[in-house]
């Protein structure tokens, strides 16, 4: 803070000085002008004790022209805590009353610099008015002219204290804004860079040369400059390499087989950061991927080393159901050699054919072995079926069959239960039954009279050349085709048998 009372007094704004001063029991209206009013408020017994009241008055009067939304804007900035605050003069309280409110001074300062156009800036009731200093001197140019010296000594004096005020403002801003954006450059800089740490140094002296009111030595303003864009520069080169660093490290990761999409987003955000010299958060995002690619590229390692077992697994399920596994073993065994040498991209590949090697080699004996399956069951199925003739044709003759259909029920029961090698079981003895009937059913033929064809036609391709089996079956030896040349006993048949017994 400035080191005396008459320092702090000078600079405040007319309107906060009056306020300081009726608070006080000090009239303004009893002094003509600010400097007496300032001379009377450093008079008085114990004004080292008005410094404090006149700094925060001073801060609360520049947060008082804030709006609402630019105060909570101001306290997110310096992180003061405004929740649950919805008047504006609870605001201004609060930020007037932060730990951190010689920083917030700082940069309402720097915000009060005084503009060609002064509405722009500071609005109506700004302190710095260029045209009341024009005028002012356009009064005296004129009263002198007219030969009113005394009216153009006055105008004469009321525009150099106005002029006065404004190259004070004009130094205070540019301070200020100076000191707040070497504050910024060093921001996001090692605290262990030597560079930096001189440039904070700078800064601390900077900042105390400030609130002394001692800012005359541009040179130290200059230093404090130059220290802190050298700083910045060299942290921006530190967040460069990390940037290329963090690259090659998802790079590697990716070349293990590692998922590195969250990594690879945190690195483009981070990229984006540092393209717009947002330090800091460029850092912390390059170093969240650089975390992200090393944790994808672990879990990757632990997954191909636990694939080994899965792997092994695989193999010896295919030896189990008679596969050819030697290529797959060939390249497990290569795996855990290259795991060994840490070369676990090779070793992930070198697991995955493996794999799915030892996977066809089961499918391939699945599908055998569901081929063998099928050719066993349609095979059932055709004994039964060329038993059911001549079942039939056995009971049409009244002979015993009951033999020859327990065994067909059984084994269509068997066989709709999916178990195909009892079913061709059963099969098989039905099949030996039906064989049984068949020498019986021949002495029936002879018995009435039923005797094989000689000719015929083939009910599919129409050809002449078919062959006729005394078992009741006949053949065409064109295309193949099977068929019963006797069937059943027709109503008509029994009738003409049971008349000539």
């Amino acid at each position: 803070m400035p080191s005396t009372p008459r320092e702090t007094f000078l600079s405040l704004p007319d309107d906060v000085l009056q306020g300081l001063a009726q608070a006080h029991g000090v009239d303004p209206t009893r002094y003509p002008n600010r400097d007496s009013l300032i001379e009377a408020l450093a008079s008085l017994p114990g004004a080292e004790d008005l410094v404090p009241e006149a700094s925060r008055r001073r801060m609360a009067y520049q947060l008082d022209r804030l709006r609402p939304r630019q105060l909570r804007e101001l306290g997110e900035r310096h992180r003061v805590v405004l929740h649950g605050l919805k008047r504006k003069a609870d605001l201004v309280e609060a930020l007037a009353g932060a730990p951190d409110s010689s920083e917030i001074l700082m940069e309402l300062e720097a915000e009060a610099a005084p503009e060609r156009d002064a509405t722009l800036a500071l609005g109506r009731e700004s302190d710095v008015d260029f045209d009341r200093v024009e005028e002012l001197l356009e009064q005296a140019r004129k009263s002198f002219q007219e030969r009113r010296f005394e009216a153009a000594l006055t105008a004469a004096q009321e525009a150099s204290r106005l002029a006065e005020r404004t190259t004070e403002q004009l130094r205070r801003s540019s301070w200020s804004y100076a000191v707040l954006a070497a504050q910024a450059l060093l921001e996001p800089c090692d605290a262990d860079d030597p560079e930096a740490a001189a440039a904070r140094v700078l800064l601390d002296r900077a900042r105390d040369a400030f609130f002394r009111g001692q800012r005359e030595d541009e040179a130290l303003l200059q230093d404090l400059v130059r220290a802190a864009e050298a700083a910045h520069a060299r942290e921006a080169n530190r967040v460069r390499d990390l940037l290329a660093s963090t690259r090659d490290g998802i790079r590697e990761a990716a070349n293990l087989g590692a998922s590195v999409a969250l990594a690879e987003d945190s690195w483009k955000r981070a990229a984006d950061f540092l393209d717009r010299d947002q330090l800091a958060a460029a850092r912390e995002g390059f170093v969240e991927s650089a975390n992200r690619a090393g944790d994808a590229r672990r879990r990757r390692i632990r997954e191909v080393e636990e694939s080994i077992g899965s792997v092994a697994d695989h193999i010896e399920v295919a030896r189990n159901v008679g596969a050819d596994i030697r290529e797959a073993q060939e390249l497990h065994e290569a795996a855990k050699a290259a795991i060994a040498a840490s070369e676990h991209g090779r070793a992930g590949d070198l697991l995955k054919r493996a794999e799915r090697l030892a996977m066809k080699g089961q499918q391939r004996q699945i599908d055998r072995a569901m081929q063998l399956r099928q050719a066993q069951i349609e095979k059932a199925q055709a004994v039964l079926g060329a038993c059911e003739p001549i079942l039939k044709e056995a009971e049409s003759y009244d002979l015993g069959v009951a033999e020859v259909r327990t065994l067909l029920r059984q084994a269509r029961d068997v066989l709709a239960k999916g178990d195909y090698l009892a079913g061709l079981t059963f099969a098989k003895n039905a099949e030996e039954a039906s064989q049984r009937l068949e020498a019986q059913i021949a002495d029936e033929r002879r018995h009435r009279g039923i005797e094989k064809p000689a000719s015929g036609i083939c009910g599919v391709c129409r050809s002449r050349r078919i062959v006729f089996e005394d078992d009741g079956w006949g053949r065409c030896e064109d295309c193949g085709s099977t068929f019963r040349w006797r069937g059943p006993l027709g109503v008509w048949e029994r009738l003409r048998a049971l008349l000539a017994a």
